[in-house]
């Protein structure tokens, strides 16, 4: 029986809502498999996260043996034999000088991919990352499977209860934590000189505790951006869903789930110019280069596509989907099996 491998997470991020997206999709699609949870515990030193990688291999271990196929959820737990493993990304090896800067962030990172990148089926977001494993990694082609990520429907629509001030102003909002890859900093400076604008910045600190502090100075100066932490569901579908723009200025991401989010609230999106959101937004969204993105933030104003074109383009990217093609990837195993 298939066993699903995961990372028990207290902290909202991108791998905690996978985990939990792709277990509530496989129980509602009635496909039998066992799951097995492993928690993170780690702790900051001066800013910036430790402990972790290591947490989770010693809950693994303890564990011992596993049903077949074996799918981890993400690389740092995957056991030895694995058959399936999602890649998320491979930023650290791309941007090696931000991440991996001495010998702890390289045993992290070693002990994070070793055994992963040695599994049968390397599942991975988007066509661009499958590209960047090959000519990086030299991962073989036909060891890589493509399943775009899955947004819930039932949490992502267009809502009309609005959560701004009616003040005349430009409401801005943009959703993640304190990674430095994000590079709030960058749109909280762009967002400082507007004064007909506001930033509405929706995420946890998570343990980037000396980041967030740092901003949040930089917002209460500027007094045009607002740190609202985390929020459920309602609120964020909110948000979105009466923001005048989402804006997302990262520098490197695996997917970006927040603006095909903002999509299916039919809000209008400006994004840096990545490989990434070129292929999965592309033209239902306003790239732009760091430079520019002011200039692109007007620009979009007052050139604001269709909600329902953009609504209609999120809908590629239902949790359906994604839970039809993993189900698809482990009966191919069965098969094998049989």
């Amino acid at each position: 029986m298939l066993t699903i491998i995961y990372p028990k997470l207290r902290v909202p991020s991108g791998n905690k809502h996978y985990s939990e997206r792709i277990l509530k999709g496989l129980s509602e699609a009635n496909y039998p498999f066992k799951s097995f949870g492993v928690r993170k515990v780690e702790f900051s030193i001066a800013g910036k996260p430790y402990g972790g990688i290591v947490s989770q291999r010693f809950g693994l271990r303890v564990h011992g043996n596993f049903d077949h196929p074996i799918h981890a959820l993400v690389p740092e737990l995957s056991p030895e034999g694995v058959d399936i493993v999602t890649i998320h990304d491979i930023i650290p090896f791309l941007q090696p000088s931000n991440f991996i800067k001495g010998r702890y962030d390289k045993s992290a990172y070693r002990m994070m991919f070793n055994r992963a990148l040695s599994a049968k089926i390397l599942v991975v977001s988007t066509r661009q990352v499958k590209t960047e494993l090959m000519e990086n990694l030299n991962i073989p082609e036909d060891r890589l499977r493509v399943i775009y990520e899955g947004i819930d429907v039932s949490k992502f629509f267009r809502d009309s209860n609005s959560p701004y001030p009616d003040n005349g102003k430009i409401h801005l909002v943009t959703v993640g934590d304190f990674n430095p890859r994000k590079r709030f900093d960058l749109l909280y400076e762009i967002v400082a000189g507007q004064k007909d604008m506001e930033l509405y910045h929706i995420g946890p600190t998570n343990a980037w505790t000396e980041r967030a502090k740092k901003l949040g100075e930089l917002a209460i100066r500027s007094g045009n951006i607002f740190q609202l932490g985390k929020l459920d569901f309602t609120a964020l579908r909110r948000y979105l869903s009466n923001a005048d723009l989402f804006v997302y200025i990262s520098d490197a991401e695996g997917f970006g789930l927040p603006p095909i989010e903002a999509l299916a609230c039919g809000t209008n999106v400006v994004l840096n110019d990545l490989p990434i959101f070129k292929e999965t937004v592309g033209g239902y969204g306003f790239l732009s280069s760091i430079e520019k993105f002011g200039e692109t933030i007007q620009f979009a104003l007052k050139n604001r596509r269709d909600p329902e074109i953009l609504r209609t383009r999120s809908m590629e990217f239902a949790t359906e989907r994604e839970i039809k093609e993993l189900i698809s990837l482990y009966e191919e195993f069965n098969d094998h099996k049989d």
